[in-house]
């Protein structure tokens, strides 16, 4: 059974980049997001929108403090490092956890319980399979020091005791962020716009929004195309 989990883990990190949107592209298929027409839906959607920040977020200060590199080498997890700084001193996977926030936010925004409920169960499920076939991994490779660091940091639920201290110990990678997770910042802002205009429209309110959508967008995608420049150029670099 192990060897299975391992397996399917295996799959869903290697394709979560392709398999995930198209995911919650059928969700949205089978359940289309559904109009704002009272405060309930309202308050769906808002929280939906605070998911997906602070989802956001986990991944900024993650980043932005001490990055781990995962990659893949033959279809499988790997990593050359057990990386025990920055934000992972308070939470083993700090990154699938904004992932999660981020994904399900998405489903919020949308409002739609069919897909809010398939969706965040489906959700638990993978990463829970990718973190239980990198804890093989990662327990094969490190022995008692990967031991160790799962008996005292929460593979989920952050432990924010002396997080200040943590943030006070390294100088913030801004850089880093921007060439890292310039791609997800830019997602993390444009799916919310995208559902917001599809509820809009389906209550022919689009129109009074469409000004702030649009300078949204704008503003955005320049950010991104100026980012993915001077990442190409070779002008913008990680610190680190």
């Amino acid at each position: 059974m192990t060897d299975l989990f391992n397996q399917w883990g295996n799959f869903f990190f290697h394709t979560r980049n392709y398999l995930f949107p198209a995911f919650i592209l059928t969700l949205f298929f089978i359940w289309p997001p559904v109009a704002l027409t009272d405060a309930t839906s309202c308050y769906i959607m808002s929280a939906g929108l605070l998911m997906v920040a602070l989802g956001q977020t986990f991944r900024i200060v993650t980043i932005g403090l001490d990055y781990i590199v995962r990659g893949g080498r033959n279809r499988r997890i790997y990593a050359e490092d057990l990386v025990t700084g920055g934000l992972f001193s308070h939470c083993r996977n700090p990154l699938y956890v904004g992932n999660q926030l981020i994904a399900i936010g998405y489903l919020f925004v949308a409002g739609n319980w069919g897909s809010i409920i398939v969706g965040s169960v489906a959700f638990l499920i993978i990463y829970r399979l990718i973190v239980h076939s990198e804890e093989t991994f990662l327990s094969a490779k490190f022995g008692q020091a990967y031991a160790d660091f799962c008996a005292d940091v929460p593979r989920w639920i952050p432990n924010l005791t002396g997080i200040s201290d943590t943030v006070k110990g390294y100088v913030f990678d801004w850089p880093a962020v921007a060439v890292k997770d310039g791609g997800t910042i830019f997602m993390s802002v444009m799916v919310p716009v995208a559902i917001i205009a599809w509820k809009l429209h389906l209550t022919n309110q689009l129109g009074n929004y469409q000004t702030v959508l649009i300078a949204i967008t704008v503003i955005m995608t320049c950010a991104f195309l100026t980012m993915r420049f001077f990442k190409k150029s070779g002008r913008l670099k990680s610190m680190r």
